[in-house]
């Protein structure tokens, strides 16, 4: 049944992975390798849900909101209508700026220098779900493997991750992006990519994915790390 999942792959296939550093230490979903991980890998609860409405930035600071609007629209919470889907509702890169949360941090801020680690959580509590940020220098791979593996495990939970590209060999440095999938056997964290003209969905180890987490975000001052989102 799992050959049934290639159609429904092929929306996050549209980037093809730029140069880096360490190409060999990255799988992309992109990759037959990267596929085949997704095909035997025992976590993948959320994928297509996420997947579905994962959408590209539309500025290159806003990974943060775009990585919202989409775990949001995956949890089945109820929507916003946006005038110009009236009477549809959909969290978009836009809707998720309630009044509330441009008091957290305005549009043109955030347009200007994306949104930390706290301000995602606290943009996600204010459009109704929960959240709880971790920062990376306050746990280990253990603790980060076993909180994936319960979160994907659960349909009402969610994960997204605030990490730098550069540790992994990427181009850039802190972005954002939702976690789909966990795979047991190679140790790799499917982190999906909001910067989809960028990158494709990339399986990082565990470790790497600590590594990278770990790195100082120069607006707080303070590690990068995991949002625990739960409805």
């Amino acid at each position: 049944m799992k050959r049934l999942m290639l159609p429904a792959l092929a929306g996050l296939m549209m980037a093809a992975p730029m140069m880096h550093a360490s190409a060999d230490e990255l799988i992309y979903l992109t990759d037959d390798k990267g596929t085949e991980i997704f095909m035997d890998a025992e976590f993948t609860g959320p994928y297509f849900e996420l997947a579905s409405y994962l959408e590209s930035e539309h500025i290159l600071t806003f990974c943060g909101p775009a990585s919202i609007a989409a775990t949001m629209n995956s949890l089945g919470v109820e929507r916003p209508q946006p005038y110009r889907l009236y009477p549809w509702g959909l969290f978009t890169q836009e809707t998720v700026f309630t009044p509330e949360n441009q008091k957290v941090k305005s549009y043109a801020m955030v347009e200007h220098d994306g949104l930390i680690l706290s301000q995602i959580a606290t943009f996600f509590e204010n459009l109704g779900v929960k959240a709880k940020y971790h920062h990376a220098n306050n746990f280990d791979e253990a603790w980060l493997r076993d909180t994936i593996k319960a979160a994907l495990a659960d349909p009402n939970m969610r994960l997204v991750a605030n990490y730098s590209r550069k540790p992994i060999g990427q181009v850039g440095d802190g972005h954002v992006s939702p976690i789909a999938a966990y795979d047991e056997d190679t140790d790799r964290v499917l982190v999906l990519d909001v910067a989809k003209y960028k990158y494709p969905p990339v399986w990082m180890t565990i470790e790497d994915l600590r590594t990278a987490m770990a790195t100082i975000d120069s607006g707080s001052n303070k590690a990068r790390g995991l949002v625990v989102v739960s409805k």
